[in-house]
């Protein structure tokens, strides 16, 4: 009798786990130690974790798919600062189904401790029908809970940056600062603003230069209220908060990872044109002066009370047969008195016309040791 052995060698299966959430209670919480209140809280909302155990074989005997159903020897273990324990049937704090398509789910209805994660660690076993080989399934999935005191925040009712046109906006503008805890509105009694300006490159506290603060005004509503037509050509204001959950914000020091709120305030005239009238063609004999009127417009039409901020200045030059003119500056503002006598009993003259920004309002400054002007009242004196 001849005989021929046939033996089976299977492939491995390939087996996957994975996890998901059920339902809409997410797997991170926060803690304020201000209300002493989780967020979300599953001991009220408990979280729903379902591991999802898959199976792939080559061979085709087992059908591709979800395999929770087939698992045995399901467990969870609790893992907290390195030390793991087994979840038996009498820890309330969880909840495990052992059979069915959802085979596997725990429900979690404990809370973890601020910044001290919880580790759940699954294990399972699967039976190969094929071989009767008992695989074993592993995972883990991670629950953190952050401190919501963390998430102090300020925030500015103001851009991060505002362009001041002084033709058109008011000279002031007021900027309120909110804090906020988490997503509620701190309590005032564990808080302090300190508002500060850019000087150069280094920020100081605004207000604390009582002669140079001429542009700011720290007032006691938590609020700033800033002269833009002062501030120069741009300024820049920064609000840092001083958190205590102990209501001592002032012993609280600043940091930079303080939190803050920056905001800018930039001058800037738009574009403008110019044109003057008033200037007859003729000038007659005997005429000793002109009355030219400047208009100024930009693209909302003729600038009221111009001169505030834009210098019109007047130039007059002899006309002469051939050659390049020769412009004088005589005269300046809206609406000036030209005298007529550089003009050619032949040629005439040549009247020309230019604006120019007066530039910001500030102190009026020694340029050769950088000391201040100020009045009789120790007022300083303000140029334009």
């Amino acid at each position: 009798m001849k005989t021929r052995r046939f033996d089976f060698n299977w492939k491995p299966l390939q087996l996957q786990i994975s996890f998901s959430v059920d339902g809409s209670v997410p797997d991170k919480q926060n803690y304020s130690t201000d209300t002493q209140e989780y967020t979300p809280d599953y001991t009220l909302t408990p979280l729903i974790i379902q591991p999802i155990v898959s199976v792939i074989d080559k061979d085709e005997v087992i059908g591709a798919g979800r395999i929770n159903h087939a698992l045995t020897n399901i467990r969870w273990y609790e893992n907290i600062n390195g030390t793991q324990t087994l979840i038996g049937t009498g820890n309330s704090n969880y909840e495990i189904t052992t059979s069915g398509g959802s085979a596997g789910r725990i429900k979690v209805k404990r809370n973890a401790e601020p910044k001290v994660p919880i580790t759940l660690v699954f294990y399972a076993e699967y039976v190969d029908s094929r071989t009767g080989q008992v695989m074993i399934i592993q995972g883990s999935y991670l629950i953190s809970c952050g401190s919501a005191s963390d998430q102090v925040r300020v925030e500015l009712d103001a851009a991060d940056q505002t362009i001041f046109n002084p033709l058109a906006d008011p000279q002031t503008q007021t900027v309120k600062a909110a804090v906020w805890l988490g997503d509620k509105p701190c309590d005032a009694s564990k808080y302090a603003l300190v508002w500060e300006v850019l000087d150069g490159s280094t920020w100081r506290t605004a207000g604390s230069d009582a002669v140079m603060d001429y542009d700011i005004t720290v007032n006691s509503n938590g609020t700033v209220t800033i002269n833009r037509w002062l501030m120069g050509d741009e300024m820049y204001l920064r609000c840092r908060v001083k958190y205590s959950a102990d209501g001592n914000p002032g012993s609280v020091a600043l940091t930079d990872a303080s939190p803050q709120a920056i905001a800018s305030f930039i001058r800037r005239i738009p574009k403008y044109e110019f044109d003057f009238t008033g200037v007859p063609y003729n000038i007659p004999a005997g005429l000793l002066n002109i009355a030219p009127t400047a208009i100024i417009r930009t693209t909302n039409g003729e600038i009221e009370n111009a001169e505030k901020e834009l210098l019109p200045l007047w130039y007059i030059a002899t006309n002469k047969a051939s050659g390049s003119l020769s412009y004088s500056l005589v005269a300046h503002g809206k609406s000036p008195i030209i005298p007529t006598a550089k003009m050619d009993d032949n040629y005439g003259g040549v009247i020309g016309l230019d604006v120019k920004d007066r530039g910001y309002a500030g102190a009026w400054e020694d340029g050769t040791d950088d000391a201040i002007f100020c009045d009789a009242d120790g007022d300083i004196l303000i140029i334009h």
